[in-house]
């Protein structure tokens, strides 16, 4: 069977990032389907250009996921997808937040054939099944046998095989003008010629226990850290670095995690492995203020690659950060 999975764009900025959820869901498929993968920061479509996409590529089963900025995209497509008599399948933030909404029980149109809530990763193998026996239930939600919602494991993390993937619609340097592509060649003088240069999502832990009244990572990810080990991401570094040397370019990596240093403790061992095997590379992560004063931890993140931080600054007013349940972030 082949499957597309497709993320759409915003319509209105470029993201400079591939979005984590099509890999890792390409990893989890079984390997007798062949998955594409388009992302519409990177490669923009209009709703004929996806259906001639899925023709020509004779796909039979479209995965969709989108935030809520996206939604409205989203459903355009799928019903442009649907109307092509093809067989869609929606998950991500916002249709786990309003399920009645892509199937039509809200009183409006039906955009999906069925629904993926909250994490996929013990799901998707199953709609890909049912899929292909002609079977698609409407909502597929990971649940135990009492029927208690379950968080996936990270501990047997999928291998996203990076070296193997086409990656070429990620390419940032083809979204630079050329007199910015000019400079980059001319500044290869301290590593030689940038041939591509990537932003590669990873993720070392899902969850965060703040729960801050603005943000959704709680209610959907859950309050308790689940991470990976440390081996496992290390060793995805390493590859990377491997493609990296064999592409003659330039990869950075976005460590994902809501709040990436949320344990210190685990934080500190990760950037003490990346740096004794050797696998530092350009990263950017997601940190709470409050966090950044171990001083030991910021050392840390700048001899393992770390270059950006992001922090989130809502206000300097502490009454304002506690009407929000974010009063732990101190000004």
């Amino acid at each position: 069977m082949n499957i597309l999975l497709y993320n759409p764009d915003n319509e209105v900025t470029n993201n400079f990032m591939p979005h984590l959820w099509m890999f890792l869901l390409q990893s989890l498929t079984p390997p007798r389907h062949q998955v594409f993968l388009v992302d519409g920061n990177a490669q923009r479509m209009s709703e004929a250009e996806l259906v001639a996409y899925v023709r020509k590529n004779r796909v039979e089963l479209v995965g969709i996921g989108a935030m809520t900025r996206m939604a409205a995209k989203a459903y355009r497509m799928a019903d442009a997808v649907r109307a092509a008599g093809v067989r869609v399948v929606m998950g991500g933030p916002h249709v786990t937040e309003v399920p009645d909404e892509p199937l039509g029980r809200d009183g409006g149109l039906r955009h999906a054939d069925a629904i993926a809530l909250g994490e996929a990763d013990q799901t998707w193998p199953k709609i890909v099944a049912d899929a292909e026996r002609g079977a698609l239930q409407e909502i597929y939600l990971p649940v135990d046998a009492a029927g208690h919602e379950v968080k996936p494991s990270l501990d047997n993390y999928p291998e996203i095989s990076w070296d193997k993937l086409d990656l070429e619609q990620f390419d940032l340097i083809r979204f630079l003008p050329k007199w910015v592509r000019r400079l980059i060649s001319a500044a290869g003088i301290r590593g030689g010629r940038w041939e591509s240069f990537h932003v590669i999502p990873i993720e070392s832990g899902r969850g965060c226990p703040y729960g801050c009244e603005f943000c959704t990572v709680t209610g959907f990810f859950g309050d308790a850290i689940r991470f990976r080990s440390n081996e496992s991401v290390v060793n995805e570094l390493l590859m990377l670095k491997a493609l990296e040397k064999r592409q003659k370019g330039k990869i950075a990596v976005f460590f994902i995690d809501d709040n990436f240093a949320i344990n210190p403790k685990r934080t500190k061992s990760l950037l003490r492995e990346i740096i004794a095997r050797g696998a530092q590379l350009p990263w950017v992560a997601q940190i709470s203020m409050n966090l950044l004063r171990d001083e030991e931890l910021v050392s840390l993140i700048a001899e393992s690659g770390g270059k950006w931080i992001f922090m989130g600054l809502e206000s300097i007013d502490p009454e304002s950060l506690k009407s929000v349940a974010k009063g732990f972030n101190k000004p």
